[in-house]
């Protein structure tokens, strides 16, 4: 098992104890997301594509689409492809904690 799996499926594993309702992967390349699957949780796995900028001096282009279509045939994965115009790092996450 290589270094990747065993996260993937610790991750997976991890996600099961604590009775998650999903897993939200953040990827490029979809690798991630797809080694995940391949361990079949019981919940969804959502794949949040995040779209790189090439360049190639004359033209700019984002890719990640073509990731996010090939994650479409892998059982239990749902692909999304992040708006490219939102960098990561202005993203705030805002978490909601209860108390019993």
């Amino acid at each position: 098992m290589t270094h990747l799996e065993s996260i993937a499926s610790s991750a997976v594993r991890a996600a099961i104890k604590v009775e998650a309702s999903v897993i939200i992967v953040f990827t490029s390349s979809g690798r991630a997301a797809r080694l995940i699957a391949k361990y079949r949780p019981t919940m969804p796995v959502l794949s949040v594509v995040i779209p790189r900028l090439k360049t190639n001096q004359l033209r700019w282009s984002f890719t990640g689409a073509f990731e996010a279509r090939q994650s479409l045939i892998v059982r239990g994965l749902f692909p999304m492809l992040a708006d490219p115009r939102h960098p990561a790092e202005s993203t705030r996450v805002v978490a909601r904690t209860s108390r019993f």
